[in-house]
């Protein structure tokens, strides 16, 4: 008798602790439509879309479910002890009734697939989807894009639509126990919507004819006032939106969407210099990303760029100072008709000025070797000096390389801002002795975090879009403990 009482205890404990350690979210979502319309036969809108969520996984998960229904028909509360079923499954428990759809993925042992089937009630349930494809951009929570996924919402693609969704993950082999869920996660996939487009040469005075520019416009199908805000950010590269490595902000905003502009937003032509005419970034596509109180969930809108990459490709670019000499230092990767090389000095206030020029060293401006070009400019500025490389071609387009922040002659801090006081809320920050995870904050004068970086993996920060004011940027560098501050006044 007092083996059967130890054993019941046992499972009774090893229970309770299953539970405890039986968390998993499912959250923050984004929501990129790639089409819609709607069907003249059913009156509904058929809708591709890329689906954003972060999972923090229970350990030991191997398999993620997620179901979505519209929020009016979702389920009553369920407690998630069994899986989902439908009620036609002899014995099932009707939660999947109503629902619109299910996808579940494998991610274990490095591994990231789609599941083909689902196995509490593979043949019914509704809309099961596994031709799409998953990324996992892994972090704390992990962040998931699930690309491809089609739905035929409720009504049509005039009306603003609701879904809600359930997450639960299952840790036994064949993808039915439930070892953990979070439920009711309400978003949008028609509204509001963005779009925009990319111009891969524009003509302007004193604009280089290789800057590229975009538009994009914001519209809401509510008829309801809806505040939004906005940012435009460079993709990295890998074609999916993430906040921890799509950083590059090159735009933001806010805007009323309401009658008086028929709940339509357009930007206009938008030029992003430098990053605009300079490699790599002017070759990368954009990102818009819209949020609204209104909605529990971003949008994004990928603006591709599909323009020719521009001719002469950077691989390096360097600007250092030894006493009085800065030495500047860039390496090509690959030219076309590369006429060479003009190098441009600004500062403090001043407008730039071209130092000298260099010619190609490719023969007839064409090389696919890496070449190296090296200039030494005489300077004893005591404030900060900017260094750019402007490439002109044979037929006289031009593209710019990044620019380069060098210290004054015989200026010291281990953290320097340019310019100090900033007449427009823009800032340049320098570092020494740097090393890549610095993390940086800036504090206005009631001690409240307006931004924040953290492993920052550059020795050059560009800030923008600061109020006026005094703040104190606090620069923690990799392995201190005791912060170094600045103070930055902004004065517009």
């Amino acid at each position: 008798m007092k083996k059967i009482i130890l054993v019941i205890a046992m499972v009774a404990i090893g229970g309770f602790f299953y539970q405890s350690h039986s968390q998993c979210t499912f959250s923050n979502f984004g929501v990129k439509v790639n089409s819609s319309y709607t069907d003249p036969t059913t009156g509904k809108c058929m809708v591709n879309f890329d689906l954003y969520f972060d999972i923090d996984h229970n350990p030991g998960g191997k398999y993620f479910w997620v179901h979505i229904w519209p929020t009016n028909a979702y389920h009553a509360p369920f407690d998630y002890k069994k899986a989902p079923t439908t009620s036609i499954l002899p014995g099932g428990n009707g939660v999947l009734d109503g629902s619109l759809t299910t996808f579940g993925f494998w991610h274990q042992q490095g591994l990231l697939d789609p599941l083909l089937s689902y196995p509490p009630d593979p043949v019914n349930v509704p809309n099961f989807q596994s031709a799409y494809t998953i990324t996992e951009i892994p972090g704390t929570p992990d962040r998931y894009t699930v690309t491809g996924l089609s739905l035929a919402l409720p009504q049509g693609c005039d009306t603003a639509q609701s879904l809600s969704a359930d997450g639960w993950e299952s840790q036994d082999a064949n993808a039915t126990n439930v070892a953990c869920s979070s439920v009711n996660q309400p978003f949008y996939v028609n509204d509001p919507a963005t779009r925009g487009n990319l111009i891969c040469n524009i003509a302007a005075p004193g604009v280089p004819i290789a800057e590229r520019a975009y538009f994009f416009d914001i519209s809401t199908i509510s008829n309801t006032d809806m505040n939004i805000t906005y940012n435009v950010f460079i993709d990295n590269g890998d074609g999916i939106f993430n906040a921890g490595t799509d950083t590059l902000n090159i735009k933001t905003g806010t805007v009323l969407l309401d009658a008086t502009n028929s709940y339509k937003f357009q930007s206009g032509l938008q030029t992003y210099q430098p990053y605009s005419s300079t490699k790599p970034y002017a070759d990368k596509s954009l990102w818009v990303v819209v949020t609204t109180p209104s909605r529990p969930n971003a949008v994004y809108a990928l603006i591709a760029n599909a323009c020719t990459p521009l001719p002469v490709k950077f691989e390096t670019f360097t600007a250092q100072r030894n006493k009085e000499n800065v030495y500047l230092k860039w390496v090509t990767s690959s030219e076309i008709n590369n006429k060479g090389f003009y190098i441009e000095r600004k500062n403090s206030t001043a407008d730039w000025q071209v130092l000298g020029f260099i010619a190609s060293q490719a023969a007839d401006g064409n090389s696919n070797e890496q070449l190296s070009y090296y200039y030494t400019d005489y300077n004893l500025s005591k404030d900060i000096s900017q260094y750019r490389i402007r490439q002109v071609d044979i037929d006289n387009k031009a593209t710019y390389t990044d620019v380069k922040l060098v210290k004054g002659f015989n200026q010291t801090g281990n953290v320097v801002v340019f310019p100090n006081p900033s007449p427009d809320g823009q800032l340049n920050i320098m570092l020494d002795n740097w090393e890549s995870g610095a993390t940086i904050r800036m504090i206005d004068m009631n001690g409240r975090i307006v931004k924040e970086w953290l492993n920052v993996s550059t020795n050059k920060l560009y800030v923008n879009h600061l109020a006026n004011g005094m703040y104190t940027l606090r620069v923690w560098m990799k392995g201190t403990n005791e912060p170094l501050n600045v103070k930055v006044i902004i004065c517009k």
